[in-house]
């Protein structure tokens, strides 16, 4: 994520916003783009997928303070679709998932596990 591009763009009045899909797996990503290839779909490196899942996160924390909103999806689970799991306005998280995926526990584990503690049992924030 390029925390100096979304710095520029609110510079320059324009709101900001990031949208960040993940999956628990590298794997499963390199899976899906195999079949999305037998499939006539464009081919990746196996590599290259497991380059930009790593890469990805790196700046994910950071990012949620430069941006004015940053909504966190898993789309781990096959033909289910993505689902939320945090929404973060301001820097500051201000939704939450009941269940966390391993992945964005590893990325915003305090902030999240903190929002849990702090959830009434049986409701979602």
């Amino acid at each position: 994520m390029d925390t100096h591009l979304l710095d520029e763009a609110k510079t320059a009045g324009y709101a900001t916003k990031v949208l960040f899909i993940s999956t628990e797996d590298a794997n499963l990503n390199v899976g899906r783009i195999l079949v999305r290839m037998s499939r006539g779909g464009k081919p990746e490196t196996a590599q290259s997928v497991f380059d930009s899942y790593r890469e990805s996160t790196r700046n994910l924390a950071e990012g949620c303070k430069h941006a004015d909103e940053l909504i966190l999806y898993d789309n781990t689970a096959h033909n289910r679709g993505y689902r939320v799991v945090a929404h973060f306005t301001g820097g500051k998280l201000s939704k939450t998932a009941q269940s966390i995926p391993d992945w964005a526990a590893r990325v915003f584990g305090k902030e999240l596990e903190c929002a849990k503690q702090h959830a009434k049992p049986g409701r979602g924030r």
